[in-house]
């Protein structure tokens, strides 16, 4: 008789029931056997040999069966168990876990689905396109490519999500690639990082607003005198790489102890606000200006020759003039006394330069106020030779 045994403690179930057709059909061999020994083809013996040969082949296989039948429901109620657990594990986590083949996800646990605002069976049939604003998109396909070509060196990478109520998410995702089925596939955890964004984002906001706090006036938004040194000896050095001048003008408010004599300090204020704007609009983007402290301003050109910035500060001197402060039921106007001078023919550094600028300010106030004065020889300092 054939060896028709199999393997029982390696056997599928597949693989047990087919072990089951094969003893069925060596039965019937047997029984078969049986009938042509009771018509007379075998003797007595040949019969009861066969019976017996018969029903210890059945019991065996039967008991045999029967345990392989019983091992093999306890393995598949043990893989039953330890996939109920893996899926609870997957879907309590707080991280979405994801599957992506091509442009569509074919595996989401809960958490992946309700951060984009679907359910599992909602999110299995979404492209790529719909959970990421077009803006964003052909960096995140490029990133999901570099995935799966082995190119990508960062181990994530952070990306806007949109939801399916169109609102937006930041989120970080850690990708590897792997086979599934014979198929690359890109296994993905992706976490919900909105608020860490939007802190990190009021956090860099605040440090804008303390920088410029840092560097601007408080009361007229002017750039202050600390900041002022900073942006002077850079724009002198542009010019002195570049060979051209950069002009300065230094103005005084005339009689301003006046005004906040008379109609205090918030007046004062008032006027020096007023003028501050009054500045910022009669320069250039490229101009700095600046508060140099009480009511004297100060206003660098770069790329800009003596007479050009004499023309434009006499022209803030009449505008500053002709303007009228309301404050209540009144109106304030005052004048300003204004000195100019200019780089290299006056001073080669930022302390020379103000210092001509200065002598050329109370020039003017002495001469009655009101009114520009351009610095000249003697009002420059030590000046290197050849550049004067």
């Amino acid at each position: 008789m054939p060896d028709l045994r199999i393997d029982l403690d390696t056997a599928t179930e597949a693989e047990l029931r087919a072990e089951i057709v094969r003893l069925n059909k060596v039965v019937n061999a047997l029984a078969d056997r049986a009938e042509r020994s009771m018509r007379g083809e075998d003797t007595e013996s040949s019969i009861f040999q066969t019976r017996l040969l018969l029903e210890r082949h059945i019991q065996e296989r039967t008991a045999e069966l029967e345990a392989s039948f019983r091992e093999n429901q306890k393995v598949y109620r043990s893989l039953q168990e330890s996939e109920s657990r893996f899926r609870g594990l997957v879907n309590q986590s707080l991280v979405g876990i994801g599957v992506i083949e091509g442009d569509y996800c074919i595996y989401s646990n809960l958490k992946l689905a309700s951060m984009f605002g679907y359910t599992v069976e909602e999110i299995l049939h979404c492209q790529l396109a719909q959970m990421v604003p077009p803006e964003d998109l052909p960096r995140v396909s490029e990133q999901l490519q570099r995935r799966f070509r082995h190119e990508a060196d960062e181990s994530s990478f952070h990306f806007v999500g949109r939801r399916k109520d169109g609102t937006l998410l930041d989120v970080e995702s850690h990708a590897q690639v792997m086979e599934m089925d014979g198929k690359p596939v890109l296994i993905t955890m992706m976490i919900d990082i909105t608020e860490r964004m939007q802190e990190q984002r009021e956090i860099a906001a605040l440090q804008e607003r303390l920088q410029e706090q840092a560097i601007r006036d408080p009361l007229t938004g002017l750039y202050n005198r600390l900041s002022l040194n900073e942006f002077f000896d850079r724009e002198l050095h542009v010019a002195l790489r570049a060979h051209r001048p950069v002009s300065l003008i230094l103005a005084d408010l005339d009689h301003f102890k006046q005004i906040n004599d008379t109609w205090g300090h918030l007046a004062g204020d008032k006027v020096l606000v007023e003028f501050s704007q009054l500045l910022q609009g009669a320069c250039r983007a490229s101009d700095l200006c600046c508060r140099y402290g009480g009511e004297e301003f100060m206003v660098l050109l770069p790329d800009m020759a003596l007479e050009q910035a004499r023309l434009r500060t006499e022209f803030i001197r009449t505008i500053l003039e002709r303007a009228a402060v309301p404050f209540g039921e009144t109106e304030i106007r005052t004048t300003g006394s204004f000195g100019v001078a200019m780089f290299p023919d006056h001073g080669q550094t930022r302390e020379q330069l103000i210092a001509a600028a200065d002598r050329a300010l109370y020039r003017a106030k002495n001469n009655g106020r009101n009114q520009v004065q351009v610095a000249v020889a003697e009002d420059t300092e030590t000046v290197e030779p050849g550049r004067k």
